[in-house]
């Protein structure tokens, strides 16, 4: 157990212009030199890893470098999903057109590609986390692949992104995506990477939804959303599962967003032996209070967001130390972990965040934790 407060971040980084040059291309339907794409993924994987250890992070990603983006990954991957672009929408940006246009009328968004379900979900590419798994390990060299994780998504994430127009049932459809996930979640732990299953929809299916999209009311959404993510989940042990729930990362307004008190009690029952939570933008920043209210369970601790990724101010560390002494109180220091609001680079060249300031705020991340495992 470590005997200071330990840092990491929420996985997804800031891609290279060579290397998002070259999945644009190809996803625009341009030939594309795979050995050149692969080359490019390694290259960009051995440098973040690099960064990473250099600014002084504990648990350290591959950045999900060879994912056009967190979610959206799963079109190369998953059979099933076509039939044209699906419009989203969120509430809280609904009333401001002309804020809408600015922060979504860019090529950023008209490559992010959310379609249908419309046909089964399963596994096409089984052998993609294998190649992840592959470089990740190459680039970490003998480090214990204990102090690296890697991301993927939800069952619930999934139906929130992309509407069913298959198989006529949400607890189906669910089903169908926790069983075409659980290749990669036990091909990551076998690996001996601690998994980290990002969930958005826990949060966003309150205020904001793909049009046409299954998940309903999010009262019905998350009691199905965890039931069929801890079945892709079983047989894994708890303690190696990072459990990522944010509110989105959009420069929109917010002001919609579901309160984690709300939504905690769900959260808690995913069988992850961690969540992962928000705790740095201005809008959630006061929710370290839940964990004074609610008894995080025994066998449970927390990554709490102390640094928000949605704008280029860098967190003073005395900051980020009063952020992570306020849950450390609550919850023991043993129990909590510093991390990122959400990811620096969620979608290619999606990113409100310069990627230069962004290692000033990971550095202060770092100074943060090792101010508050002192006070502790």
């Amino acid at each position: 157990m470590a005997d200071r407060i330990l840092t990491t971040h929420a996985g997804s980084l800031p891609r290279p212009d060579d290397l998002a040059d070259l999945v644009w291309a190809r996803m625009d339907g341009e030939e594309v030199d795979e050995g050149v794409l692969e080359a490019k993924t390694a290259e960009a994987v051995d440098d973040l890893v690099a960064k990473q250890r250099e600014v002084g992070l504990d648990v350290i990603s591959d950045g999900e470098m060879s994912k056009p983006g967190f979610s959206t990954y799963i079109s190369d991957r998953f059979s099933g999903f076509g039939g044209g672009t699906s419009e989203f929408q969120s509430d809280d940006v609904a009333p401001f057109p002309e804020l809408a246009m600015k922060l979504f009328a860019n090529p950023q968004t008209a490559h992010l590609g959310f379609s249908y379900c419309v046909g089964p979900v399963e596994l096409t590419d089984k052998d993609a986390v294998h190649r992840d798994i592959a470089r990740f390990k190459t680039a970490l060299g003998d480090a214990d692949p204990s102090s690296g994780f890697m991301g993927t998504i939800s069952p619930g994430q999934i139906a929130f992104n992309y509407p069913d127009q298959y198989y006529g049932s949400h607890e189906k459809y669910l089903a169908a995506c926790a069983d075409a996930l659980s290749h990669e979640y036990r091909a990551i732990i076998d690996a001996g990477f601690n998994l980290q299953v990002d969930s958005p929809d826990m949060a966003m299916a309150a205020h904001a939804r793909s049009v046409g999209s299954s998940v309903g009311d999010w009262h019905h959404h998350l009691p199905l959303a965890v039931e069929a993510l801890n079945g892709a989940l079983e047989g894994i042990p708890p303690g190696r599962v990072r459990f990522h729930v944010c509110w989105g990362n959009t420069g929109t307004p917010h002001h919609l967003d579901v309160p984690l008190a709300d939504i905690i009690d769900y959260v808690l029952k995913v069988t992850a032996g961690t969540i992962y939570v928000e705790g740095a933008n201005p809008r959630h920043a006061h929710e370290w209070r839940v964990f004074r209210d609610v008894e995080l369970p025994a066998e449970k601790s927390v990554i709490l967001g102390v640094i928000d990724v949605k704008t280029n101010y860098v967190e003073h560390p005395r900051l980020v130390a009063d952020r992570l002494v306020q849950v450390g109180q609550l919850v023991g220091k043993d129990r909590v972990m510093a991390g990122t609001d959400c990811g620096f680079g969620t979608f290619i060249r999606w990113s409100l965040v310069d990627p230069g300031v962004m290692w000033l705020k990971m550095g202060s991340l770092v100074e943060g934790a090792q101010i508050a495992s002192a006070e502790l």
